[in-house]
């Protein structure tokens, strides 16, 4: 009897091998019906299969073969121009077809609440879906498992969260009604633009998640080797005087259950928790190529808390550009581009992380920078009005990436002079020259001397400068503009009547 169970064991053991060997071979979860992918780039196609395997794929014209000698494996495709749609076909032990692909540009949405907000949620949004069905718009919108609104979550769904199985969705929809609603209203603003201004199909994949500080997106790698941000890859990163305050409360308010029930044991994953975005929802589409990012946060990082002064604009610049330069490397691409949308006027301390913004979108090769200083809401940290945003937000792509005859944005500080009583300011997007919203003087505009004592300036316009002097300030040393947090009455704007990003020459 031992005899006979023994070679029971030892067939059911084969015949256990024998359906590994013959397992079926499967696509990465990124792939759908429906999606883009980026044209004039090389295609790569990957999923898992069982040793040894041999599979086939067929695309668009091009058929290659690969085998496979570990758990993964990948093809690679020649790049192939704009269009569709394309069937893809994936042949092994068994067959896979993903249908309805097309080639065209696809463009990373990412951050916080502001880019998570809906098409419905927003002004206009409601007609806005109701309006569309375009068949060359995609969307590929990645939610959480996880939302980290103040609330307690179970000790059971805490253990076993994990970047891996952290977003819950990823299939890609075609922009009809019920998908336009439902999707990130400053994304499918900005991507409705770029599709009709050229005519190339436009995919969008938005893992924004609400309330993230900018620290989650970043690679841990990266952290680890910043001889300033390294503390926050170490346990006790969220009581780190790096790390915002008010994120670092709502992740205790998250893991309460943790804090209560089990306190001994290793504290969960939280998605606020540095490092925990990239790996989510960064590190997966490394080998897809994309054509850009655009990029709204900012409001977790301004203060410690909501109504707290602002934070060390040194280190917010700082981990910005570490954001932009280790998504590069990741990427693999020094120049691909980023669109920052830049904090709006509310009333809190938000001019130091506005000005950060803008640096960086002035050391920074393609980096662009949207104004949206006259979009906010004195109180509400959610202004409604996203289409505007978006629609900025493509226009800044369209000229800075996209190579048309636009100018980018609103005018933006780049350098000043004095010649006697005058403060001479030159900007940057003001080409064809300068002038104020309401068709007034300059308000919300000051100069000081060396004393440091600002006065209201008067100011005149030429080209794209601005005289400024006042006749309290006999020499002049900097100037001010909007510098405060809500500076509802600032109306400096170029020809194309877009805002200027507010400014200070002596930071």
């Amino acid at each position: 009897m031992q005899k006979i169970s023994r070679l029971i064991q030892v067939l059911l053991l084969s015949l256990i091998g024998n359906q590994v060997i013959l397992a079926n071979v499967t696509l990465s979860p990124l792939f759908s019906d429906h999606m883009v992918l980026q044209r004039d780039a090389p295609i790569r196609i990957w999923g898992s299969c069982s040793p040894n395997s041999t599979i086939t794929i067929n695309f668009a014209g091009q058929k290659v073969r690969t085998r496979s000698t570990q758990t993964e494996w990948e093809a690679v495709l020649k790049p192939i121009a704009a269009g569709g749609p394309y069937t893809l076909v994936i042949e092994s032990t068994n067959k896979i077809e993903i249908k309805d692909i097309l080639m065209g540009d696809v463009w990373i949405c990412a951050g916080q609440s502001n880019m998570r907000f809906r098409v419905n949620q927003s002004f206009d949004g409601d007609m806005a879906a109701m309006q569309e069905h375009n068949p060359f718009l995609r969307f590929s919108d990645w939610e959480g498992s996880l939302n980290p609104i103040n609330k307690r979550y179970p000790l059971d769904l805490l253990r076993q969260l994990t970047p891996g199985n952290f977003y819950t969705s990823r299939e890609w929809k075609k922009a009809d009604s019920t998908a336009t609603a439902n999707f990130s209203a400053v994304g499918y603003f900005f991507g409705r633009n770029l599709q009709e201004a050229t005519q190339v199909p436009i995919g969008l994949i938005n893992n924004s998640i609400g309330g993230v500080p900018l620290e989650t997106y970043l690679p841990s790698a990266a952290i680890k080797k910043d001889s300033i941000l390294y503390p926050l890859s170490e346990p006790g990163w969220s009581e780190n005087r790096l790390y915002p305050v008010w994120t670092a409360e709502r992740v205790m308010q998250n893991l309460v259950a943790w804090k209560e029930e089990s306190p001994l044991s290793p504290m969960p994953m939280h998605p606020y928790q540095p490092g925990f975005l990239f790996d989510a929802a960064i590190a997966p589409l490394q080998r897809l190529a994309v054509k850009g990012v655009m990029w709204y946060q900012g409001e977790s990082n301004a203060t410690f808390t909501a109504d707290s002064s602002a934070m060390d604009p040194q280190l917010n610049k700082r981990k910005l550009a570490l954001l932009i330069h280790s998504w590069r490397k990741h990427f693999n691409n020094p120049s691909l581009p980023f669109v920052i949308i830049q904090l709006p006027a509310i009333k809190r301390d938000w001019e130091l992380y506005r000005e950060a913004q803008l640096v960086t979108a002035r050391n920074i090769p393609a980096v662009s920078l949207v104004v949206t200083m006259d979009l906010g809401h004195p109180t509400d940290v959610h202004p409604r009005n996203k289409k505007t945003v978006g629609e900025r937000a493509a226009r800044a792509a369209l000229a800075n990436v996209y190579n048309r005859r636009l100018t980018a944005g609103g005018p933006l500080y780049d350098s000043f002079r004095t010649e006697g009583k005058h403060l001479i300011i030159t900007f940057s997007n003001a080409s064809s020259g300068l002038s104020t919203s309401d068709g007034g003087p300059l308000r919300n505009i000051w100069v000081c001397g060396a004393d440091k004592k600002f006065y209201p300036a008067r100011a005149s316009f030429k080209k794209n400068e601005i005289w400024l002097w006042a006749e309290q300030v006999n020499n002049p040393v900097a100037a001010r503009y909007a510098w405060e947090d809500n500076p509802v009455d600032a109306n400096l704007v170029n020809q194309e009547g877009l805002p200027a990003s507010p400014f200070r020459t002596d930071f």
